[in-house]
């Protein structure tokens, strides 16, 4: 039976991520609901996204049948320049222990901002302790093909594991300009072996530019969480945007990934699985448009195609 991977989750835990963060998502939030405070709303953002050992997840992935899910970490605090309360060597450990106590069920890429001073020493000790590849994320402040990403890059060609680069929008304190896909065909053609994937394959400003950096590599894969929103409002849309992809790039290339919390209250399980159904139920509503997906086609990009990327 074919297996079902989502390639891009996250897993929180309280002190994961910097101050500003939350300070920023308050004063968002509360902006948008008249009458409420940040300070009322500050103190329950982080519970809500709060899953330790992920435990929600797993149950999760046990209703809707996933059998792995791949933590992307992320490290924001050189980007808001403030540090996180734990530290990040802290939070890779708390996902390293996520691995061995679901059994491999979830694994996890070393989320490393190549600025740290210690960033190649960092990755290299997380590769052997068994994280899976690499996340970037550029809009902290970098681009992909900086010179200081360069040792990272070399150690994930080297130990023929994938990178994540997060492309796309991004929260207000960090920089979408950071996020165009573009920058990665300079890191494509410095290093055309490593398998590099696009996280969120331009979302949702530069889908052209993901699927020309793709369709340029025999390695670039398109990643395509956070796409929901497009496919609530233009089903169509998104539809097409698949096909395109399959001809241009090859249904080999494309991972079907959620961008899922799986906190109590902030983004639930119906968030992972009507995104998780939609893709179950392509071939019939690909069909209403006049395209053919096939159930094998959907089984690549449901789990076979990163199952094979990552050698599991």
């Amino acid at each position: 039976m074919a297996e079902r991977i989502d390639a891009h989750v996250h897993v929180y835990d309280t002190g994961h991520w910097p101050a500003r963060w939350f300070d920023f998502v308050a004063e968002k939030w509360a902006a948008a609901r008249p009458g409420r405070s940040p300070g009322e709303i500050r103190g329950g953002i982080e519970a809500g996204l709060a899953d330790p050992g992920a435990t929600n997840l797993l149950a999760q992935m046990d209703e809707l049948g996933l059998d792995r899910a791949v933590i992307l970490g992320l490290d924001w605090e050189l980007g808001m320049g403030q540090q996180a309360p734990v530290p990040i060597e802290q939070v890779h450990e708390t996902y390293a222990a996520i691995t061995a106590s679901s059994g491999g069920r979830i694994l996890s890429f070393a989320g490393v901002d190549p600025r740290r001073p210690n960033a190649t020493e960092l990755l290299a000790g997380l590769l052997e302790r068994g994280s899976r590849g690499l996340k970037l994320y550029p809009p902290a402040g970098f681009h992909a093909y900086d010179e200081v990403a360069e040792p990272l890059l070399e150690l994930c060609l080297e130990a023929n594991v994938p990178v994540a680069i997060h492309t796309g929008g991004t929260i207000g304190v960090l920089r979408p300009r950071f996020g165009n896909p573009l920058d990665i065909q300079d890191v494509q053609a410095r290093y055309p072996g490593l398998k590099i994937w696009i996280a969120h394959s331009g979302l949702s400003w530069w889908w052209e530019e993901a699927l020309a950096v793709a369709t340029n590599g025999v390695r670039i894969y398109l990643e395509l969480s956070g796409w929901q929103e497009i496919v609530a409002h233009d089903e169509e849309r998104f539809v097409r945007m698949l096909d395109t992809a399959r001809r241009r790039v090859g249904v080999q290339r494309l991972l079907f990934g959620s961008d899922h919390f799986s906190g109590p209250k902030v983004r639930g399980i119906g968030s992972l699985r009507d995104w998780y159904d939609w893709f179950v139920d392509l071939p019939a509503r690909a069909k209403r448009y006049g395209v053919v997906f096939s159930d094998d086609e959907v089984d690549l990009i449901l789990g076979e195609n990163a199952r094979e990327c990552l050698g599991l």
